[in-house]
């Protein structure tokens, strides 16, 4: 699972969204993306670290931080970011 910490007033995540859902099928089957509004959600921009919009925590099933990354813009960059 891929944690999306996003804004609306971003204009990357805004594009990233847009992308994400134009094309839900570049997903990879075995990935979710879960969007997480940055602003309101401060418990788990705390727990995972997160201090900008645009981020993405890929965890597991345990909720155990894998891996943490910002900037990507399609399914395809986040797929080749997550371990």
């Amino acid at each position: 699972m891929v944690l999306f910490f996003n804004a609306t007033w971003c204009s990357t995540c805004k594009k990233a969204r847009g992308n994400l859902e134009a094309n839900p099928s570049a997903i990879p089957a075995d990935m979710v993306i879960v969007s997480v509004d940055f602003d309101s959600e401060t418990d788990l921009k705390r727990q995972y670290g997160v201090t900008l919009q645009h981020t993405f925590v890929q965890i597991d099933s345990d909720g155990n931080e894998v891996a943490k990354w910002s900037g990507s813009l399609t399914a395809q960059e986040i797929a080749e970011k997550a371990i």
